[in-house]
């Protein structure tokens, strides 16, 4: 197939779904007052700031912290290999809603800390942390025994391993995962409206119920992180297919 026939096959995709999207939008009631929600754009781009400011602090917690949880999980001590084990799939056992619950009610009050902003961040980073380490786990496996060997010889210390050789190799194919990881950590951040964060999700709910527009604000908040994720997801094939060909 030519690449102008795949142009035009993904051009009739994508018009497809926008039709559908403005279909559902537009006929899910018979009066949509859509206006009700939009003219609190003041308290919409808050909270969708809010949303991203929480968000990429989060993911920058969970890069530092998925890999010092992936050195965990390689620990040549068994203790503290099998503890990392077993923390990680009690944390992909548990849901994210019961995580942000976790987090805030019963940690937060054991160390004295109430803002659920701080406790919402750090909810976000602990249940995404053992996936981001699994990211580092697969990305690591680029890096053949050879090189281990190598490094060896010149009795690198561990630091200068993952200084040197380790991390200069990883970063490329970690960056797709990474970038998932964000969009999974944007959409997850929806869960901390129970806690009465201010971001997407809580503001529109409570824009919403203030104007009994509830079937409209659902869609406004599905529109909205839809334009936050999707690029996100077009950016992490885009990256993943360059990456491949560089390779």
């Amino acid at each position: 197939m030519s690449a102008k026939m795949k142009w035009i096959q993904n051009i009739a995709a994508f018009g497809i779904f926008a039709a559908l999207i403005l279909y559902i939008l537009f006929h899910t009631t018979d009066n949509p007052r859509y206006h009700l929600i939009l003219d609190e754009r003041g308290m919409l781009l808050e909270a969708l700031w809010n949303t991203l400011y929480i968000s990429l602090i989060s993911l920058v917690l969970c890069m530092a912290a998925g890999f010092l949880f992936y050195l965990l999980l390689n620990s040549r001590i068994q203790l503290i290999k099998a503890m990392a084990v077993i923390f990680r799939e009690i944390i992909m056992g548990t849901p994210m809603l019961v995580m942000v619950f976790l987090m805030v009610y019963v940690f937060g009050n054991l160390i004295g800390v109430s803002d659920k902003v701080v406790l919402g961040i750090t909810a976000l980073t602990v249940y995404t942390m053992p996936y981001v380490a699994n990211s580092y786990e697969s990305a690591a496996s680029v890096i053949d025994k050879d090189q281990y060997v190598v490094m060896e010889l010149y009795h690198f210390s561990g630091v200068q391993k993952y200084l040197y050789v380790i991390f200069p190799q990883i970063a490329k194919p970690m960056l797709p995962a990474l970038i998932n990881h964000l969009s999974g950590i944007i959409k997850g951040s929806a869960l901390l409206k129970i806690v009465s964060v201010p971001e997407i999700s809580y503001v529109l709910t409570a824009i919403s119920s203030k104007n009994w527009a509830s079937i409209e604000g659902y869609l406004v908040m599905w529109l909205m992180y839809l334009i936050i994720t999707i690029p996100l997801s077009v950016l992490a094939q885009y990256a993943g297919r360059r990456l491949s060909y560089e390779n």
